[in-house]
Parts: C-alpha cells; structure tokens; sequence
C-alpha cells in the first residue's frame, strides 16, 4: 500500500515540476571526448522518472505469480475459517451467526458449495425461503440434483410435503437410480396417499435392492387396499375395472380379496364372490377368507358343500374349514352332515360360534332342551372383554 502511495506522490510531484519549467526549463549538458549532448533540465529529469517507473513495473510484473500465490493462501485461509465457525455454529443452533459465517469468506473450487449449502440450512431454520433459495442458486450447475434432493429434506424437515414431493421429483428425473432420492419419494408418497405413484415406484426400489420382500409387499398390499378403500367409497360402479386393473398374482393375495368380496357380499354378488374366493383359497390358504366363504349365500350351497368338502383332504383338521361346513349343511337342512361337522369341531377345539350353531341345529331339529344346552356351552366359551 505504502508503495502505491510513493508511486502517485512521485507522479503528482513529476506534474508539479512540468507545469513550473514550462517557462524556464533549464538546459543540461553532457560531454564526453567528441560528443556533446545538450538537453532540458526538465526533459532529463522526467526521462529519469519515467526509467524509474518502468523499473517499478517490470519488479512488479515479477513479483505478481507469488503475489497472487500468498493472496489465494490467505484468501483460502480464511475460507477455512469461516467454513469452521460456520460449522460450529450450525451445530449450536445459532442460524443467524452460522449464515453470516459460512459467507464470510468463500472457499475457491468444490468446496464453495458446502459454503453454501450450510447457508442455505441456516437460512431455512430461520424460515426465509427466499435467502436460501439465493444461497443455493450460487451452488455450481454441476450440484443441481444434490441441490433438489437437498431442498427436498429440508421442506420435509419443515412438513412441507407438496413441496418436497416437487423437489425430491425433480432430482429424481435428474439421477432416476439414486437410492436416496427413491427412499425420499416412497415416504413421501405414503405421506401425501399417493397410491398409484407408489406402485410404479416399487419396481425401481425392488431393482435397487433397498427392501425386504416383507416390506414391498406390505407396501404393495397398503397401495392396492388404498385404492380399491377409495374406488368402492367414490366410485363403486367402476370398482370391477379397478380391480381386474391389478395384477392376478397381487389381486389374489387375502388381504386384497378380502376387501373386495365384502363389497361383492354387501351387493350381493354372490356368483362372482364364491369363484374368487375359491381361486384365491387355491392360491393362498387363509381362515378369513374361509369364513367369508361361510357367509356367501349361492343358488347351489350343494357345490359349495362339495367345494369345501374337498379342502378337507388337506385340511381335515382345520377347525373354521368344519364350521363353515356345518353352517352350510345346516343353510341346505342336512341335519347330520351338519351335526357330524360341527360336533368334530368341537372336539378339537371348544368354540362359541361352533356351539351356536349347534345349538342353532337343533332348534331347526325341533330339539330346544338340547339347543338350550350348546347355548350354555357356547357361553362358558366366550373369551373375555
């Protein structure tokens, strides 16, 4: 600073003494054997003036690499400082100090980003959107996919799940196999119910490897539930489109079967209830879809008594099998098939709803004491409140 100080003091005094010898300048000479050479005073001294300066400049230009080598190690040192108090006081939760910190000096190359990005997050917990939507426009082009997933966790963070759904979208279309971005879209579209998003998403989770076979089904069967919960509630007419729309090996699982044929049930729909049930039954034993089986009401209970009879070949034990077998033969009044059921039932495990209908039976027989007789049993049977 000091030298930049001489150098313009020198030129203004240099001016000064110009404009004095305009009228007298002097003369000087010079000899030497021979040779003579006679000037202005003036002329000679800004001559020697200008040497001077030309001097000045070539140090100058020889010394600029390593002026410009120790400026960028003070200037980066000072970038790591303000990285690290940025830091520190991002981590005690003091957003005002840690914005002013991190863009107190910017690091040259890569790390300006992280300059940034922690600008941004304090900017955020101070809730203005604005100055860190500004932060994050500084982040190189190259970053914009981390920037995108990066807003994304933020609004989430904030419960600003339509926006972070956008954010997390558009990373997505910028790195569609990151693994995060992919996780970040099925939280959110669980969050904000949307199913059918969710569904075309499973794939690529499943292809990545991120869930277990238990999780993509439990999400697979939330999604299809959730769909067909919402097509029979607001549209029911189209709910047979809907679910031949799902495919067989997912349609088929009970959980999904079961919504659908309480809704055929309830609209009594029988004749496409019963061949559903026993396809799915095929596919996948369950008691609760065996009791909804129980419950269909067909103009031929004689095939579904031959149906059910044919399950016990692999399931003569199973103790809903014979009770759904009981209540159909007593539906078609075959009193002992009914009782030879039912009282089998209750011999490999005592149950109320067996000893109803028993007790139900007989009163269809015409037998009240003994009806009043299961009731009682069945009453001792009840399970506790």
């Amino acid at each position: 600073m000091k030298k930049w100080f001489w150098t313009v003091l020198l030129l203004v005094c240099t001016l000064a003494f110009v404009l004095f010898t305009l009228e007298d300048p002097g003369f000087i000479v010079i000899g030497r054997g021979t040779w003579t050479i006679e000037t202005s005073l003036s002329a000679v001294i800004i001559a020697l003036i200008l040497v001077w300066l030309f001097i000045r400049l070539l140090e100058m230009l020889w010394r600029l690499p390593l002026y410009l080598f120790y400026h960028r190690v003070i200037r980066q040192k000072s970038a790591q400082e303000s990285l690290h108090h940025g830091l520190l006081t991002l981590i005690q939760g003091q957003w005002q100090n840690a914005e002013k910190n991190f863009l107190k000096a910017v690091s040259l190359g890569n790390l300006s980003d992280l300059h940034y990005f922690g600008a941004a997050y304090a900017a955020f917990q101070q809730h203005n959107t604005v100055r860190a939507t500004k932060h994050l426009g500084k982040v190189r082009p190259q970053e914009s996919m981390v920037v995108a997933l990066f807003e994304s966790k933020l609004h989430v963070q904030q419960q600003n799940l339509p926006l972070a759904l956008e954010k997390a979208q558009r990373a997505h279309a910028l790195a569609p196999k990151n693994i995060e971005i992919l996780l970040i879209l099925q939280t959110l579209y669980v969050a904000l119910e949307k199913w059918q998003a969710l569904l075309t998403l499973l794939p690529k989770l499943r292809k990545c490897k991120v869930l277990s076979p238990e999780q993509r089904l439990q999400l697979e069967n939330q999604a299809n539930i959730a769909i067909i919960h919402h097509t029979l509630h607001a549209h029911p007419s189209q709910a047979a489109k809907i679910w031949s729309n799902i495919p067989k090996s997912t349609r088929l699982r009970p959980a999904l079967v079961k919504i659908y044929v309480e809704h055929l049930i309830m609209a009594g729909d029988a004749m496409t209830a019963e061949p559903l049930l026993r396809e799915s039954l095929k596919y996948q034993w369950d008691t609760e879809l065996l009791r909804l089986y129980g419950q269909i009401e067909t103009t031929n209970t004689r095939q579904q008594i031959s149906y059910a009879e044919n399950w016990l070949k692999h399931h003569d034990s199973e103790l809903v099998l014979l009770q759904i077998l009981g209540q159909l033969c007593l539906r078609n009044r075959l009193w002992d098939k009914a009782q030879q059921y039912l009282e089998k039932s209750a011999n490999i495990a005592p149950n109320s709803y067996t000893y109803q209908l028993l007790g139900d039976l007989s009163v269809q027989k015409g037998e009240q004491a003994q009806a009043i007789t299961y009731y009682q049993q069945g009453l001792h049977h009840v399970p506790p409140c």
